[in-house]
């Protein structure tokens, strides 16, 4: 892999049979060393879009004396000749060079990006531009051919030699894994093998994954006595203007309102009770909730759970806010990071997937990236790892889970389980961090998966109906019971080669029965699914581009569906199948172990037989629950998409209060619920009551709403149009009077501009209506599912300038932009969810019977809380200033707009038609430098 060419083009778009090449950047290499270099621009038929022009910095001018491509193809094909061609994704340049060539390149296609997944798996990207920074690489300017070309070089030496210094057997097992891959990387990793293999003549190869680094094992004795109480002092000694932050961080900033936060968590702690904060952006809430928390635990000797929805709040805690408090002199505490069983890596799951002889191609290179990150991580969390969708699918292979855990019985359980290790560390940690869906879980386990605490904060509580709804019910789909299937087929498999020879007859009668079942049973779910999605497509009601039909008992009270009796008898027949199939597994296991009674431990295979039985039978009780089981306080329906596949089941609580109540705050505990958005006009009543704590005694709860330190008077405008209503169903108008609106209001902030939208197919309709506009006017336009993942267009609409990003449900939070790039939101709709949805709709109903008025009490505090977020999104800094437009007129025509409007930071705003609105925002943003 010395001598080849590096190849990199820049091109219009992504399609090489309809878009163009741009430039073209290749590097010749020989023996390792840099021999030649060939770059040119190409000149495109049409004119460049906008979103090429931010990419790569050209413009149209810098073509009009550049080649076309047909002049130069001669050219590029002599310069690679026939040696092998290498690129960050070479797959992509190699296609479109192929179709300008009107033939298939035949040199070999070497992808760094392919090789960098195996050998860095736990880089936090692997895009070229980020691992040649992390490596230390040089790259001038990204997205440029030339440059491209030579950061691709540079890294596969990087790469080469990162391989040289693996250990022999590594190298080994990766090359066997990357031959069952079909990866064009095997014939050099197997060329190396041989290699060492001549180095070690007499040295047998194995391999054995090192597994989590060792953790102390003491445990804090935390025995119950009188809880001896914070001072404000103490944390004030942290937080004050005087405090230890001021002297740690030079840029610190005392804030009263974090203090203020402070306070009521001291006195929250001290006297046990219910806390309920309300901390605007900027506040620093974490921070005030933290600081009282470590004394409180380290005072006690009792350990405080923080639990967060985000996993950037959960980052962020761990990465930046904990560490900053670790090294603040005399603030000594201990912390740990707990996540489900899930998350970890299972060695002994590992091992035996490694010890299968031949895997599937994209099974192979996924235990390829897990073997090489195995010896780099020390907690084996899946986090650390970048995994495609299919992936997950074979992570779940391999991960800890409950079902087939043989606990002390396990060889790794002790010293390398990296489950255990992480609970070892959060038994003898003062705080815990976990997050809502662990939270719940232990809560519904009765706290057998937690370790105990005493003090609970519950960051982002908003969150908490939706997750408990979520968490207290259930789901059963055609895509688990398949995936199921598919894994007891595999395992069963592998019984082919055991040889009984008690029983020949009955074992070789098991094995014909279980295959025989299993087709059975894949017919009966084919069967049962295709006939529920003709009976959903014919009933169902459409929210969102899903389709739902709510079912329920003969004599429900609602009059929603039944499940028809053809149906009800499809059901028994997969029920019968799955049952059989989980109990002739667990059969198989228990002769296994009868042939094997004198060894140690049972065989493997029948390890995992019976954990899969366990979980096989868990999806027949789980579907049967939710078909047939009908409790009066949940709601049962059944959803679907375009794709059949992702046919659903669903159950959830109607009311999640009175179950959170009994399963979370049933013990006597301080409880802190924090978030920027918990009230509504004021008032704490609505989220209270979302979560079972409306019954509590007035003295028992201490509220506090908290303002954000920001100007917002100075800092943003708000704008409300009252001259576009919006509509339910599709409609032109609407779309069309849309996009002027957005396409106007964006220009007047020249981009820098973030549209909400409530629903997709309206984001697809003015996206289609915008992209032409946008591309005469200069403007970038980048819409959510359309442009890209959402993490890589908030990264685009932060670094770029005219720039116009659309997003949907994700975005309305957790997007931070400070500066000028966002200088512009605008809320197309007030985020009501639709009311057709099987859980709203019987949350209505239920409120309807107690004599309430289901939008008044539900739908709008819903509603606000989430406007509150879309809001947020605009000024995240004492310096940013800029605009919030919103495009439903409905805001300022109906009284219960004002619940949305006192729900603002902002006692004052302008209404009028969207095009006056273009003139505000004109110069409001023109006075910025003011």
């Amino acid at each position: 892999m010395l001598n080849f060419v590096a190849m990199d083009l820049e091109t219009t778009g992504l399609n090489c049979w309809q878009d163009e090449i741009i430039e073209i950047g290749l590097v010749k290499y020989v023996d390792g060393q840099e021999t030649d270099r060939f770059q040119t621009l190409v000149r495109p038929r049409q004119p460049l879009p906008v979103r090429i022009k931010r990419l790569t910095g050209l413009q149209d001018e810098d073509f009009s004396t550049a080649p076309l491509l047909q002049e130069i193809l001669p050219e590029v094909l002599s310069f690679i000749d026939r040696l092998p061609l290498v690129g960050h994704n070479i797959k992509f340049d190699g296609n479109f060079l192929s179709a300008a060539a009107g033939q298939t390149i035949a040199n070999p296609l070497f992808d760094t990006l392919e090789l960098a997944q195996y050998l860095l798996p736990s880089a936090p990207s692997h895009r070229l531009g980020d691992l040649c920074h992390n490596l230390g690489l040089p790259l001038e300017q990204q997205h440029r051919a030339l440059d491209d070309a030579l950061g691709a070089a540079r890294l596969l030496l990087a790469l080469l030699e990162r391989l040289s210094g693996l250990e022999a057997e590594l190298v080994w097992q990766l090359s066997q894994l990357l031959k069952q891959a079909a990866s064009p990387w095997h014939p050099v990793l197997e060329k190396l093998s041989v290699k060492i293999l001549k180095q070690f003549p007499d040295r047998k190869l194995t391999y054995q994954a090192p597994g989590a680094r060792p953790v102390e094992v003491s445990v804090k004795e935390r025995q119950p006595q009188a809880a001896v109480p914070v001072t404000l002092e103490e944390c004030m000694a942290v937080l004050g203007p005087a405090g230890n932050l001021s002297e740690a961080l030079p840029r610190f900033q005392y804030r009263p309102q974090q203090c203020d936060m402070a306070a009521r968590v001291v006195t929250a702690l001290n006297e046990s009770k219910y806390l309920l904060v309300e901390a605007g952006t900027g506040t620093g809430k974490s921070l005030a909730y933290l600081v009282p928390a470590i004394c409180w635990a380290v005072k006690n000797s009792q350990r405080v759970l923080i639990s967060t929805h985000t996993i950037t709040l959960q980052e962020q805690l761990w990465h930046k806010d904990l560490p900053l408090l670790t090294n603040l002199a005399g603030f000594k505490f201990t912390a740990a990071l707990m996540k489900g069983r899930s998350n970890y890596l299972c060695l002994r799951r590992w091992h035996l997937a490694m010890s299968e002889q031949q895997h599937q191609p994209e099974e192979a290179g996924f235990l390829a990236k897990v073997m090489l990150w195995l010896h780099e991580t020390g907690t084996g969390d899946k986090s650390e790892l970048v995994m495609s969708y299919q992936e997950q699918d074979y992570w779940a292979a391999v991960c800890s889970e409950s079902e087939g855990c043989l606990s002390n019985r396990c060889p790794y359980f002790k010293e390398k389980c990296f489950f255990m290790a992480a609970r070892r560390q959060a038994d003898r940690a003062d705080l815990v961090v976990v997050n809502h869906s662990l939270l719940l879980s232990d809560a519904n386990a009765d706290n057998r998966v937690l370790p105990s605490y005493g003090p609970l904060i519950i960051d982002e509580a908003h969150h908490l109906e939706s997750c408990a709804t979520e968490h207290l019910g259930s789901s059963s789909g055609r895509s688990e019971v398949l995936r199921w299937l598919a894994a007891a087929g595999k395992q069963l498999s592998k019984l082919d080669g055991f040889v009984i020879t008690d029983h020949q007859q009955e074992w070789l009668n098991l094995l014909r029965q279980s295959a025989e079942i299993r087709h059975q049973c894949r017919e009966a779910a084919n069967s049962f699914f295709e006939m529920l999605a003709r009976w959903i497509e014919n009933s169902a009601v459409n929210y969102e581009g899903r389709w739902a039909v709510r079912f329920g008992p003969a004599d429900n009270r609602d009059e929603v569906a039944c499940l028809p009796a053809a149906l009800d008898s499809a059901l028994d027949n997969l029920l019968v199948q799955l049952l059989s199939l989980s109990r002739l597994m667990v059969k198989l296991a228990e002769r296994l172990s009868e042939a094997t009674v004198f060894t140690d431990d049972l065989p493997a295979p029948a390890r995992e037989l019976a954990a899969l039985a366990a979980v096989g039978e868990g999806i027949a009780h789980n579907l049967e629950r939710i078909c047939r089981h009908h409790e009066d306080d949940y709601v049962y329906w059944v959803e679907g998409s375009g794709q059949r596949s992702e046919l659903a089941l669903r159950a959830a609580p109607i009311d999640v209060g009175p179950l959170l109540r009994a399963k979370l705050f049933a013990e006597t505990r301080p409880v802190i619920l924090t978030s920027a958005t918990i009230t509504v006009d004021g008032s704490f009543k609505h989220f209270a009551k979302s979560i079972g704590l409306d019954v509590l005694p007035a003295d028992k709860i201490i509220e506090k709403q908290l303002a954000s330190p920001f100007n917002y008077a100075k800092q943003a405008l708000l704008c409300a149009a009252n001259d576009i209503q919006p509509v339910q169903t599709g409609d032109n108008h609407y779309h069309d009077e849309l996009a002027r609106a957005v396409y106007n209001i964006s220009m007047a902030a020249q981009g820098r501009t973030l549209v909400l939208f409530t629903s997709h197919r309206s984001l697809r309709e003015v996206y289609h209506r915008l992209k032409d506009p946008c591309e005469r006017a200069d403007l970038c336009l980048l819409g959510h599912e359309l442009d890209g993942s959402r993490r890589r267009l908030v990264e685009q609409f932060a670094a770029g300038q005219r720039t116009v990003l659309l997003g949907a449900a994700s975005f309305w939070e957790g997007v931070d932009i400070p500066g000028e790039a966002l200088s512009c939101v605008i809320i197309v709709k007030l985020p009501f969810a639709p009311p057709n949805h099987p859980l709203l709709e019987a949350r209505l109903q239920k409120i309807a019977r107690q004599g309430r008025n289901g939008f008044r009490d539900y739908q709008i505090p819903h509603a606000v809380i989430k406007f509150k977020q879309g809001f947020g999104r605009l000024i995240r800094d004492a310096g940013d200033k800029g605009v919030v437009v919103i495009l439903d007129s409905r805001l300022v025509e109906k009284k219960y707009g004002a619940k949305f409007f006192n729900s603002l930071p902002l006692g004052e705003h302008f209404r009028g038609s969207w095009q006056q609105i273009v003139h505000q925002v004109k110069a409001w943003l023109g006075s910025r430098k003011e």
